[in-house]
């Protein structure tokens, strides 16, 4: 089949398979020259886990388990799905935290309607006089909510200061010192000057940024600690949908790339649930293009069951013809980069999906619409035909289309 200038290529490997994967490690590097690809892995070993080039690097695990060793005083952001173990201890509330959520508690029926699901997700964290977990993923929620929030001014007022206590909220402290398990899904960060001594069996992808020297989620995110959090590509179907590096934002309706390099979330997609969609190569809100890469997890290590269903990626490489779908069958550690500009929807796998530079708000475009009104017979979602788009800029999707930096 002859390609249009619009076309855009999807490039896939096995993480396993060195060579390939170095293969599109490249291709991502001429992409994202401010980055460094690679992997990593430990047989019945012990190591230490550093940054490799001066700055903030990221490892997904994909396959194994391991141990990691946290040291007394260690503080974290999980405990918001699973308890964390009883050598933990919720951090409490610093008075301005405090203040805000009893001020949300009482006001809360000053609340619009479609904002008060973003805001009870924040309240149900506490827990006595802490507050337990990440609340961004809440807040980047709210950023899909028209403004005002509250027609009270005080609320709203109350409503946009969480953006400046989110950093310094939701931790947990360790008391003692020891090796703690991680496993397929989880996410390990490390900086450069710090390192982390695991040992066992794992292989994992990790993305490194040089010269960057602060990272804004703890050391160790691990998905039984983290709760489910429905939406994107999984709002009902066995909802497991857990994000250890989520969007991080200073203030309400900020743009541009945000404070992370990349972002994960890990969810397990069914055809039910998984709107036809892409990233457009010119950023809403400024910024880096999106650029989306599935690193395939095996359901079975969080006891989800697939039904017999066939694991896929589909795939529209040129919004200006709908008609040409590509399909792959995937698997268990399959690393798939899609390029800004390509239509994509997850059928029945279970990923980590890592977004460079990130998750933008407003910044994913609907098409099932559009693959109805073929009539053709091309897959797609009729349940989510109804779907709302913000203004696509279309112009951009065709030959001129590029990314902005």
């Amino acid at each position: 089949m002859d390609k249009s200038p619009g076309t855009r290529e999807v490039s896939k490997c096995h993480m396993d398979d060195v060579s390939d994967f170095m293969r599109v490690r490249e291709e991502l590097r001429a992409i994202h020259p401010e980055l460094i690809f690679d992997r990593f892995d430990l047989t019945d070993g012990e190591t230490e886990l550093r940054a490799a080039h001066g700055g903030v690097r990221v490892f997904w695990v994909y396959r194994g388990e391991c141990e990691v060793y946290l040291r007394d005083g260690y503080r974290t952001k999980e405990g918001d799905g699973n308890c964390l173990p009883d050598c933990y201890e919720p951090d409490a509330m610093g008075p301005a935290l405090a203040d805000s959520i009893e001020a949300l508690e009482h006001g809360f029926d000053r609340v619009r309607t479609d904002a008060q699901p973003a805001v009870r997700a924040i309240l149900d964290r506490r827990a006595g006089s802490s507050l337990i977990g990440d609340f961004a993923n809440d807040l980047w929620k709210l950023e899909h909510v028209p403004r005002p929030w509250s027609e009270d001014s005080a609320i709203e007022t109350t409503i946009e200061y969480l953006w400046l206590l989110c950093d310094h909220a939701g931790y947990s402290t360790k008391r003692g010192d020891s090796f703690e398990r991680f496993m397929e899904g989880d996410q390990l960060v490390v900086t450069s000057g710090e390192s982390l001594r695991v040992r066992g069996s794992f292989a994992c992808l990790s993305i490194e940024q040089p010269g960057a020297t602060a990272r804004t989620v703890p050391s160790v995110m691990r998905l039984r600690y983290l709760r489910d959090s429905s939406g994107g590509c999984n709002f009902d179907f066995d909802p497991f949908r857990r994000l250890p590096l989520t969007w991080q934002m200073n203030q309400p309706g900020e743009t541009g790339d945000g404070a992370n390099f990349a972002n994960s979330h890990v969810v397990n997609i069914a055809k039910e649930t998984s709107p036809s969609h892409f990233h457009p190569p010119i950023a809403s809100g400024g910024g880096k293009a999106q650029h989306e890469i599935y690193l395939v997890l095996d359901p079975g290590a969080y006891g989800l069951s697939t039904h017999g269903r066939r694991a896929q990626l589909y795939t529209w490489p040129d919004l200006q013809h709908l008609d040409r779908m590509t399909a792959y069958d995937v698997s268990p550690g399959d690393f798939i980069h899609i390029p800004p500009g390509v239509g994509h929807r997850g059928i029945d796998v279970f990923v980590n999906v890592i977004t460079v530079p990130g998750f933008k708000p407003h910044n994913e475009y609907y098409i099932d619409a559009d693959l109805r009104d073929l009539g053709n017979g091309v897959p797609h979602n009729d349940a989510l035909v109804h779907l709302k788009n913000y203004e696509c800029p279309v112009a951009q999707l065709g030959a001129g289309g590029g990314e902005t930096s």
